[in-house]
């Protein structure tokens, strides 16, 4: 792409180890191009054969995620798309927007992604419950997370990153569920790290959380 960086690829290849097809193109870049993909043909763009470089990857998640189109068919993209998710940036870039019976469509897509052997497949899932923090799925979301594995440093992150954002939401429950939680000792004072961080939680609630951090 004309629009590749040097400096950035070396940039986003620190934060991606193992990624070995940056080409060093900024995210707001990316957004502008999807943008103007999705304005044409965004059907032949997502049905083009890889092999796919990190950008590319990034592009057909943009455009799987903003395109108009039904949930049904915006499912059937993801299916295809995420065995293709090789690392966080590419994950955490897909952000589905959608409300009302969609949003259940998307849970009940997504949860499945849980029990797959895939590290990054796991986090999908993971990473797709942060939208769905609420009295309606927040006993459903503790459990999930508590009972998913993987030996994977960017699964357990992910773990970590939402079970910090439903502690923001329901902090009493989210508490007694990490007092006995089966989450190795890695996920759960990296948890406790990311509640401790966050600007949203007052002094005295972050000594207490010190407090309970496995040695």
């Amino acid at each position: 792409m004309a629009e590749s960086d040097e400096e950035y690829r070396e940039f986003s290849s620190k934060l991606t180890p193992g990624c070995e097809t940056i080409i060093g193109v900024r995210m707001p870049t990316l957004r502008k191009i999807s943008k103007e993909i999705i304005k044409g043909d965004w059907r032949s763009f997502l049905s083009e054969p890889g092999p796919y470089c990190h950008e590319e990857k990034i592009l057909m998640g943009l455009v799987i995620a903003n395109a108009k189109m039904d949930m049904d068919e915006r499912l059937a993209h993801l299916e295809r798309y995420v065995p293709l998710i090789d690392n966080w940036a590419v994950c955490d870039s897909l952000s589905i927007k959608c409300e009302g019976n969609d949003m259940e469509m998307l849970w009940n897509f997504a949860l499945p992604y849980l029990d797959r052997p895939g590290e990054y497949e796991k986090r999908f899932a993971v990473v797709t419950m942060m939208k769905f923090i609420d009295d309606d799925h927040i006993e459903r979301i503790l459990y999930e997370l508590n009972r998913v594995k993987h030996d994977g440093y960017y699964l357990k992150m992910g773990v970590a990153w939402t079970l910090s954002f439903c502690y923001i939401r329901f902090p009493e429950r989210t508490l007694e569920m990490l007092r006995t939680c089966d989450l190795d000792d890695f996920t759960y004072n990296k948890t406790l790290q990311k509640i401790i961080e966050s600007l949203r939680v007052d002094e005295g609630t972050k000594e207490m959380i010190k407090g309970l951090r496995r040695k």
